[in-house]
């Protein structure tokens, strides 16, 4: 086992390193009273985090509380000799009304090139869709989650195989999923797996991240899918169409999804249909003004569902940005309004 000496700037530039790794693996030293003894059999550990920090006052109730929202820490060992292989482990930490629940987001491994331009996590791993919408279509994830997250049609991450493919124009995730996501209980486990993937075509290239015209296509057959209606037995498929533009002025994005539920004990099936837009104008490189529209209508009991969120953000730093924000739901004609303060923390 290596004993290595982390320096505070050591650290400093690993856990920051803006790659997947950092320029150098620090050499095995002897302690001394200003470093920090790390033992690993891994190579190189990189260190992460993200804090989510926030003041929301509710209008309809008058009542406002601070909230340490949401915490990430991140894990990753470098110990193949692809360097873009590793082992990932991050643990969630959200805040539930004054109690904090600690879930194991992700704990898998990624090794590169498994298959020709194609990767594959192994454990527990992210959900095709999610983690690219925040990447790509809608940036403010501290503020409000994505569409189909926070409509409980898919998840972040779950137990299972994601392949993840990536070309010049094309890029792709394909996996075999348990179904119902990192936080799922005995309560609503299925007896199934769930089948998802998405394929992206980036007209400017995968690699340009300044400017971009990405059209991507979705969707997960999911057998005995028990969470958006809990204790009920059916497949659930849902399928969506994305479309994103990006340059240095502005960011728009729009989607349109329908999703089906066949449920086999009762005698109505359980449909819906939705779509979202959202858009970013770039004020300065430092300051945003962002807003988003959502709606979703399941037929069962004409349900309906619209989301309005509006806000701005100042990027402090490349690691600080606050943001101040509006959400006004509707449901079936019952409005709540929100607004919320958040400091965003990325290192």
């Amino acid at each position: 086992m290596k004993k290595i000496l982390l320096s505070v700037a050591t650290i400093a530039s690993i856990s920051m390193a803006g790659g997947d790794i950092a320029p150098s693996i620090p050499s095995a030293t002897t302690p001394s009273h200003d470093g920090v003894v790390v033992e690993t059999k891994a190579g190189l550990l990189k260190f992460s985090g993200e804090h989510r920090l926030a003041y929301y006052y509710n209008s309809d109730d008058d009542h406002g509380e601070f909230k340490v929202d949401r915490t990430y820490l991140q894990v990753k060992a470098y110990f193949f000799d692809d360097p873009k292989s590793y082992a990932r482990i991050t643990l969630d930490v959200k805040d539930e009304d004054g109690t904090y629940d600690v879930y194991l987001k992700y704990s898998y491994i990624y090794l590169n090139n498994i298959l020709p331009h194609t990767g594959v996590e192994i454990g527990q791993v992210h959900k095709p869709w999610v983690d690219y919408e925040e990447h790509y279509g809608f940036k403010q994830q501290a503020v409000y989650g994505v569409y189909a997250d926070k409509f409980h049609i898919t998840n972040s991450a779950d137990r299972g195989l994601n392949f993840k493919t990536k070309l010049d124009n094309f890029s792709s995730e394909i996996g075999v999923f348990q179904g119902e996501g990192y936080k799922n209980t005995p309560d609503n486990a299925n007896d199934g797996v769930s089948f998802d993937a998405r394929f992206t075509y980036h007209m400017f290239g995968t690699h340009n991240k300044k400017e971009y015209l990405n059209i991507s296509l979705a969707g997960a057959m999911n057998q005995n899918h028990n969470e958006i209606v809990p204790g009920t037995d059916g497949d659930l498929n849902w399928g969506l169409i994305h479309a994103v533009y990006k340059n240095s002025d502005f960011l728009v994005a729009g989607q349109y999804i329908d999703v089906f539920k066949n449920q086999t004990d009762r005698d109505v099936d359980d449909k819906g249909t939705g779509y979202s837009f959202n858009a970013d104008y770039y004020v300065t490189d430092k300051i945003t003004l962002f807003g988003r529209y959502d709606e979703f209508q399941r037929d069962r009991d004409d349900d309906e569902k619209e989301n309005i969120i509006a806000g701005a953000s100042y990027k402090y730093n490349r690691y600080v940005t606050f943001a101040l924000s509006g959400i006004n739901k509707s449901h079936n004609g019952d409005d709540s309004t929100t607004a919320q303060a958040l400091v965003w923390v990325k290192w």
